[in-house]
């Protein structure tokens, strides 16, 4: 895992950046003004070049992740710069690539790739857009939580640390995708089957930005089976540690309206929670820093805090009160975790090959589009049974994304039978690969 592939400090954008700009926006002005003279073209350039340079200083500060001073670890944060997030670099990659293996074929069926490039900018935005509202209505109490409405709006929108589900980025993508299609009057069906392998090829290579970031983890993985560990201030790291699971305890959770979060069922011998104590039946409530301060503290273990700003965990338990764990004796690693992230990509790659194959033998438009649908929700549904990333949904067990894999292979169904019926000849080259 690696959330934050590096940041771009705040001085490169108020100095070298902003600099170069103005240098190369005065010889674009002087260029076009030698070659058209006093004309409007070259007058119409300069509300462009006065946008980019008031972005490039305005934008950054507002951009910019607020962190741990190493100076002072127990105090008040500061802007570290602007992160270039390796999920995002993945997602940039899965996009390039899906539209790169669409161009390849899109000329065998007189589709050109301005249409796919145009086709594909619209699904990519509309896809984001969705994913994000899919994800905001899943983990709706996070964010409607009495916060005011400028801090709500925010969050809804900040995506820098992940927060989209495949689900709504399908949905979007396919309404933009198919009004694009019909405004511009290409056969929709044909064109959906055109760009469907590419679609999960983007959702293979996106799978790995999720390992990167952390997100869409399995549980923990005790079996000698393959697995991964995630370090500190990372979603599984932070959920295992509320749960009390990273200092070994196997929890039940408690009524909601207790103060207690926790009741313990069962304590690892050995563990730090027998060290403090604690044993089945004691229910237990806990309180911890930032998870950006314990990550920063066991990232370096040699930082010196000041005399009362060690950080700890404080551990409330009704029969034996409270109890203080400094954070420095945590684990390094979360507990070993089902490497959902791998599954998810290798299982959306040879999906990809499968119907990048099928598309050479297919019978009628629809068919491609229709197994991408059912393939891939039966596998996101088994996917589900080992994440912990998600809770039931309408008094079920099954995760929202569960339900709409169900609703998803139904209209998958659907479709492949309509274009087996409607007997539409596809009109490809079965020699193309």
């Amino acid at each position: 895992m690696r959330q934050t592939l590096f940041f771009i400090p705040q001085w490169v954008f108020e100095g070298p950046l902003l600099i170069a700009w103005l240098v190369i926006g005065l010889a674009i002005f002087a260029y076009l003004y030698l070659k058209h003279g006093n004309s409007n073209d070259v007058w119409s350039f300069l509300p462009v070049f006065a946008t980019v340079a008031l972005g490039i200083h305005f934008l950054p500060p507002q951009l910019a992740v607020a962190g741990v001073n190493p100076a002072d670890p127990a105090g008040p944060d500061i802007l570290l710069g602007v992160a270039i997030r390796g999920y995002g670099m993945f997602l940039l990659l899965g996009i390039i690539s899906g539209v790169a293996i669409t161009l390849i074929r899109s000329r065998h069926i007189g589709v050109s790739a301005d249409d796919i490039i145009g086709l594909g900018f619209w699904m990519m935005v509309a896809g984001i857009a969705g994913a994000r509202l899919f994800y905001v209505i899943q983990k709706r109490e996070e964010f409607f939580n009495g916060a005011p409405l400028l801090e709500t709006i925010t969050a809804m929108v900040n995506m820098t640390k992940g927060g989209l589900v495949v689900y709504g980025s399908l949905i979007g993508g396919s309404i933009a995708g198919l009004i694009y299609l019909k405004l511009n009057k290409l056969p929709i069906l044909k064109v959906a089957d055109l760009i469907a392998p590419g679609m999960v090829l983007g959702l293979a290579i996106g799978r790995l930005g999720c390992l990167m970031n952390g997100c869409c983890f399995g549980g923990v993985c005790d079996a000698s089976l393959p697995s991964v560990t995630f370090p500190p201030g990372s979603a599984p790291y932070m959920q295992q540690l509320s749960k009390g699971e990273l200092i070994g305890i196997k929890p039940v959770i408690a009524d909601p309206d207790s103060e207690f979060d926790i009741e313990i069922e069962s304590v690892d011998p050995g563990s730090i929670a027998a060290g403090l104590g604690l044993e089945a039946g004691d229910k237990i409530a806990f309180g911890f820093p930032d998870s950006r301060r314990i990550e920063f503290q066991l990232s370096h273990p040699d930082i010196e805090f000041e005399p009362g700003k060690q950080l700890a965990i404080f551990i409330e338990s009704k029969q034996n009160g409270k109890m203080v764990l400094p954070v420095d004796q945590l684990p390094a690693r979360s507990r070993h975790t089902q490497p959902t992230q791998i599954y998810s990509s290798i299982n959306a790659g040879l999906l990809c090959l499968v119907l990048f194959f099928f598309w050479t033998v297919k019978k009628n438009d629809g068919e491609v589009f229709a197994l991408m649908l059912i393939f891939y929700s039966i596998g996101r549904f088994l996917m589900e049974l080992i994440r912990q990333d998600e809770l039931g949904q309408f008094g079920t067990a099954f995760t929202i994304s569960q339900l709409v894999s169900v609703l998803a292979i139904v209209v998958g169904f659907g479709l492949f039978a309509f274009a087996r019926n409607r007997g539409s000849n596809p009109e490809t080259n079965p020699a193309i690969v």
